[in-house]
């Protein structure tokens, strides 16, 4: 699909309140990210983003402290507590295997440790594909089969309606639409 049909396709997931987990792949730089944000802020959701590949396991589960003899875990601020958003893992697969083991029972169960998120959340994850030469771990097939998977490709006609909405100069616009081999492969090699 292309980053026009992503939109559309998320936004419907919003609209049907479909809280599907879900994992957008694609090449680097095709605003996959920008997307996600963009459906959050058109249906007035709150947008936390998470780079997992920034944090360690307990940064996500949180720490343990003692309490009445037993360990009890205390959840990052960063985490939402209440209303209605878009948890977005931005990047999820440049995490290291530990860190997505954890992500893994966000994902599925909704909850990791003692945090619980909250109803009216959905649960997005976003990562480049390893044939775009990004720092990429495998994505293990339990945390795989977890995701309803959408593949993104690049688009000029979709980034040139985004440019001129936006007002891109028109120099870059006349350039990649002589370039478009370029735009389209999104491969630069030295």
């Amino acid at each position: 699909m292309n980053p026009n049909e992503l939109k559309a396709y998320l936004d419907n997931l919003v609209r049907q309140n479909l809280q599907i987990s879900t994992m957008i792949w694609g090449p680097p730089g095709i605003g996959k990210s920008s997307i996600v944000s963009q459906v959050a802020q058109a249906h007035d959701l709150n947008f936390v983003d998470v780079r997992l590949s920034q944090l360690a396991p307990t940064d996500l589960r949180g720490l343990p402290v003692a309490e009445d003899g037993l360990s009890k875990w205390y959840p990052p601020e960063f985490l939402p507590r209440d209303g209605k958003g878009i948890l977005f893992l931005d990047e999820l697969n440049m995490a290291p295997p530990a860190m997505q083991g954890v992500a893994q029972q966000l994902i599925l169960d909704r909850q990791v440790g003692s945090y619980v998120v909250p109803q009216g959340w959905f649960v997005w994850a976003a990562g480049n594909r390893k044939e775009d030469r990004a720092a990429v771990f495998d994505m293990p097939t339990p945390l795989a089969n977890r995701f309803l998977h959408l593949q993104v490709e690049a688009d000029f006609d979709s980034f040139k309606a985004y440019a001129l909405e936006t007002g891109f100069h028109e120099q870059i616009l006349a350039f990649l639409a002589f370039s478009l081999d370029i735009a389209a492969q999104n491969r630069f090699t030295t």
